[in-house]
């Protein structure tokens, strides 16, 4: 059989051409895969988040997942990413480092560590002076410090700073304690611009740094002081704070609002609230959800209104503009 440089060609388009469909069904699947995995709704997970990369969160009834922040996505459709799960942890500590290659949770008295190298999860150390349920993470990434609240258990029963370096696991602990505020189910987060852990509870806004301790934060308009199981992260820079959700004072209802606060204009520091219809906040209301920033925008995961227990949400992930003080129904991630 004598074969002609047209067959050739034939067989070359042929081939190219199959090859191209199996390419695209091949990404279709791959896309489909990725989309069928929905991590389940959690009350108070472990969480932390790093601008742009993502937010990651860790038990509370669901296992390790983080929620992609590189690219954009539709709140009814968050892009996931799923790495192994880690330990079994609620409303405890978590901070990842700056490079975002190592993940570490605080859970009982043990500390353990994500490594995104391996892939795998490894128990640091057992803490013996530790005290860590109903805390919260607040992590410098400039040092790839975390810093927990009251996380270091004096001998004489008083809690101190407790100092945690991420990146190699050791830990310091500043045992002045400072009896005026709660010391359980607060919200805290490092604010970059003022260079201090910023903390809300229902005894007020204080600030910490490892140097001076703890001092009241003078500011006004936060017409509501949550009880506990709110979130508070850093935003725009570290120019703003804005603080969601938790449970009053009288532990009777879940909070639907998100406030704001400007931190530019020094001595002047004041809370917005965001304009809400009471058919909003009754959607968007809820206590022990996982938070995270990026750009302008506060990303919020999972938690539950305390009239529906442990129920879902309907819409499990928000997204709100801190500049334009709205609620979004799409996240949009940093230009590349």
């Amino acid at each position: 059989m004598t074969i002609t440089q047209d067959s050739l060609t034939f067989r070359s388009v042929f081939r190219s051409a199959l090859l191209a469909i199996i390419l695209i069904l091949g990404a279709s699947t791959l896309s489909a895969h990725a989309q069928l995995y929905q991590p389940t709704c959690a009350v108070g997970a472990s969480y932390t988040s790093l601008e742009g990369r993502g937010l990651y969160i860790q038990g509370g009834g669901t296992k390790a997942s983080m929620i992609d922040l590189s690219e954009s996505w539709d709140i009814s459709l968050p892009t996931y990413r799923q790495p192994p799960d880690g330990v079994h942890s609620e409303f405890s500590p978590s901070g990842i480092t700056s490079d975002g290659k190592l993940w570490t949770v605080l859970a009982g008295y043990n500390a353990a560590r994500y490594n995104a190298s391996t892939n795998s999860w490894s128990e640091i150390f057992q803490f013996d002076t530790v005290k860590i349920p109903f805390l919260t993470g607040a992590t410098d990434h400039k040092t790839d410090m975390m810093y927990i609240p009251f996380g270091y258990a004096n001998a004489d029963g008083t809690r101190g700073m407790l100092r945690m370096n991420l990146k190699t696991g050791d830990t310091t602990s500043d045992r002045r304690s400072y009896y005026m505020i709660q010391q359980e189910r607060y919200a805290a987060a490092w604010n970059p611009l003022r260079k201090s852990v910023i903390y809300v509870s229902q005894d007020g806004v204080f600030q910490y740094t490892w140097e001076k301790g703890w001092n009241p934060f003078f500011s006004k308009g936060l017409d509501i002081l949550p009880e506990g199981y709110s979130c508070l992260v850093s935003v725009s820079g570290g120019m703003k704070m804005a603080l969601f959700g938790g449970i009053n004072k009288e532990k009777t209802a879940t909070i639907g609002d998100i406030y704001v606060l400007d931190l530019t204009k020094q001595g002047k520091e004041r809370w917005i609230k965001a304009p809400v219809d009471s058919k909003q906040k009754s959607q968007i209301a809820r206590h022990g959800a996982a938070c995270g920033s990026t750009g302008d925008q506060v990303i919020i995961w999972g938690g539950s209104a305390l009239s529906k227990g442990f129920q879902c949400p309907t819409q499990q992930t928000l997204v709100f503009n801190v500049k334009t003080m709205k609620w979004t129904d799409r996240y949009v991630a940093p230009k590349k």
